[in-house]
């Protein structure tokens, strides 16, 4: 046992429920709902909630490397690598083989398979390459699993990248780094928008994971900040909770250009202010580890992945037309893609997060 392994890490357990609440804005987008029905001012913030995943990523990746380089001086870029591997590998490469197989399986059951959307390139969704196979043929891939794993290649881009120059860089210049990649991130986004490219992609998302990296820095390095922030007044973090709930329902239905442009800087800056006033033992926005919702956060990259999948089945139920469809199909459909879930990481993903302990 080597000495960063017997450090303490935090866990936050507070982010689980975090974790479960974006997923949850992400399920809402994919449950088809009329356009005129009151339900659909709530069902646009699927992106918004992929948005807090990168910012929490950001927080959780730098946290992770920061620690590891201030306590043994040196960060173990294999181990780092290999404990990525263990925990995002194995269901995805799972849920790819499904992907594969579902055609065949539905056309062997006589069921119909849905054709809008261009046909996968499974060699390119293997390299974790389906973001840029989206913004090349500005559309989806027609195997509904594979329609929410852009994200997951966002992911996979930004822990190589971001594992590579934390290790090289000094602790003293990430404050830099982070400004530089809010900076590449903003003009990114402005190039892709003149090229009329979706903002799929690494470079175009860079900065949220960034926003995610600032309370990380501050809670290793500036705890001054930090009792600081524990000793504001609960309202204030009312307020900022509160503002962060009326963004993601808000922003998603401005159609202004540059609003949207905005949009991630606003949401980048709240959702990094939320992360750090979570962060005190004691503070006024702490969810419960007892609330269900906290519970079923530690499922939620399964929830993500096969979410489609179960909601695609029930709708073929076609329970009715109206408003009453959508609740009987996001009922059923999130109860049943949660016992999935639990089943998944209970009986599959677990045994691969156990091996994890051999990589400190």
């Amino acid at each position: 046992m080597d000495k960063f392994e017997q450090l303490d890490r935090k866990y936050f357990h507070t982010f689980d429920a975090l974790r479960f609440l974006s997923f949850f804005l992400v399920f809402l987008q994919h449950v088809p709902v009329p356009d005129f029905s009151v339900f659909s001012f709530f069902t646009k913030s699927g992106k918004i909630g992929v948005s807090f995943f990168f910012v929490l990523s950001g927080f959780l990746i730098t946290y992770i490397l920061l620690h590891e380089k201030s306590s043994v001086r040196r960060i173990s870029l294999k181990n780092f690598f290999v404990r990525r591997i263990l925990r995002i590998w194995p269901l995805f490469y799972a849920v790819l083989l499904f992907a594969f197989l579902t055609p065949y399986f539905l056309d062997i059951l006589q069921l119909s398979f849905p054709k809008d959307g261009y046909n996968p390139n499974w060699f390119i969704s293997a390299l974790f390459l389906e973001n840029y196979m989206m913004m090349t043929t500005n559309g989806f891939p027609n195997v509904s699993p594979l329609r929410v794993m852009w994200s997951l290649c966002v992911e996979e881009h930004f822990y190589v990248l971001w594992g590579i120059i934390i290790a090289i860089l000094p602790i003293k210049k990430v404050p830099q780094l982070i400004f530089c990649a809010i900076l590449f991130a903003n003009l990114s986004r402005y190039i892709y928008h003149h090229m009329g490219v979706e903002w799929l992609d690494l470079p175009t998302n860079l900065d949220y994971f960034a926003y995610g990296a600032i309370p990380a820095y501050i809670l290793l390095f500036k705890p001054e900040l930090l009792i600081r922030v524990q000793k504001m007044h609960n309202l204030t973090k009312y307020i900022l909770a509160l503002t962060a709930i009326m963004l993601v329902f808000i922003i998603p239905n401005l159609n202004s250009y540059w609003l949207n442009a905005l949009a991630p800087t606003v949401l980048g800056i709240t959702f990094s202010a939320l992360i750090l006033f979570t962060l005190p033992e004691k503070n006024g926005i702490r969810i419960s580890n007892n609330l269900y919702v906290s519970k079923l956060g530690i499922y939620t990259y399964s929830l993500y992945l096969t979410h489609t999948v179960v909601i695609n089945f029930f709708l073929k139920f076609e329970f009715s037309t109206s408003e009453f469809n959508f609740i009987i199909t996001a009922v059923v459909s999130l109860i049943t893609t949660i016992l999935v879930s639990i089943l998944s990481y209970h009986c599959f993903e677990k045994h691969f997060l156990k091996l994890k302990k051999y990589f400190y």
